[in-house]
């Protein structure tokens, strides 16, 4: 296991200077990027379908043209920190990040063969967020998460990102896993009065799944500004032509004190994000590979955001 922590020692000046005075929003959102990988054999697992001679044919050409497309992207919603799973390396975040137009400095918590290049990362804001504690949150399942401690815009937050496990998995591991990330908040929270927790990832389920209220929301600790969304039938991903909301942002509520409220969230669409079919209804994610079928998209998720109003 490794961390990669890499910042521009500019911005860093810049983040302990906010301007007096002035009506602050931060904004945080997360994206499943879908097989961000490179096209170089990797020894400790198997990536072979992401080679040149591999099954996606997946060359240098098609590796630009997705690293582009996620540009584009995170570049339209200009997000002070965003985290993301499913990328392969420190190689593929750094490639990313050299190709965005805003000065993002990242961390990568890069995990080689336990998680298959499915790996967590933080993209940040040098001049918004400041990071204090980086660690690595055992799941006891093949996927960790990534908890990182900082100040954005000058306050105290604590961010999880996770990918959990999906339905391929057994309840009980996905459960486990769950009930991992639940407790880990819990004790966060007991030991520490100052964290102001929020969650951010895949979570592979619905946030009114029955798997989701018997663990992470079992009580009113946490909550989602996006589940209303969820409720009118809008999603980050489709699967039988449903869309779902796999992807969420979990907020605490000791997060909203003297110092952050919630203004607004949402799920980051345009429609060239889209695979447009008139047999499903506003299409759906234009992936990188549809099938077998190379289509050069983005990614099968779409992000999600959430602002927040940073009080003086």
């Amino acid at each position: 296991m490794l961390f990669r922590h890499y910042i521009s020692l500019t911005f860093f000046l810049l983040a302990v200077m906010p301007a007096a005075g002035q009506q602050r929003t931060a904004t945080v959102g997360f994206w499943n990027v879908e097989n961000l990988f490179d096209t170089i054999p990797n020894m400790h697992y198997d990536d072979r379908a992401f080679t040149p001679q591999g099954r996606n044919k997946w060359n240098t050409a098609r590796y630009e043209s997705k690293l582009a497309n996620l540009a584009r992207v995170i570049d339209q919603m200009a997000l002070d920190v965003i985290g993301l799973c499913e990328v392969e390396n420190e190689g593929v975040v750094r490639d990313l990040a050299l190709r965005l137009r805003t000065d993002y400095n990242f961390i990568i918590l890069e995990e080689t063969a336990r998680a298959g290049g499915r790996n967590l990362a933080l993209l940040y804001k040098g001049d918004k967020f400041i990071p204090a504690d980086v660690r690595t949150i055992d799941s006891r399942t093949s996927r960790m998460f990534l908890y990182v401690r900082g100040e954005l815009h000058g306050r105290r937050i604590d961010i999880v990102v996770v990918h959990l496990p999906s339905k391929l998995n057994s309840r009980a591991v996905r459960e486990r896993a769950l009930d991992r990330l639940r407790s880990f908040a819990d004790s966060l929270h007991t030991a520490d009065t100052a964290s102001r927790l929020l969650i951010l990832g895949d979570f592979n389920a619905a946030p009114r799944e029955r798997i989701m209220r018997r663990t992470l929301l079992r009580d009113s600790m946490f909550f989602s500004p996006l589940a209303t969304l969820a409720a009118d039938g809008a999603g980050s991903y489709v699967y039988n032509g449903r869309w779902l909301l796999y992807d969420n942002i979990f907020l605490c509520h000791r997060l909203f004190d003297n110092h952050f409220g919630n203004r607004q969230s949402g799920i980051f669409i345009k429609p060239y994000m889209l695979h447009n079919d008139r047999t499903r209804r506003g299409g759906w994610p234009l992936r990188t590979f549809t099938g077998r079928r190379y289509t050069g998209g983005f990614s099968d998720h779409l992000p999600v955001w959430v602002a927040l109003e940073v009080g003086d």
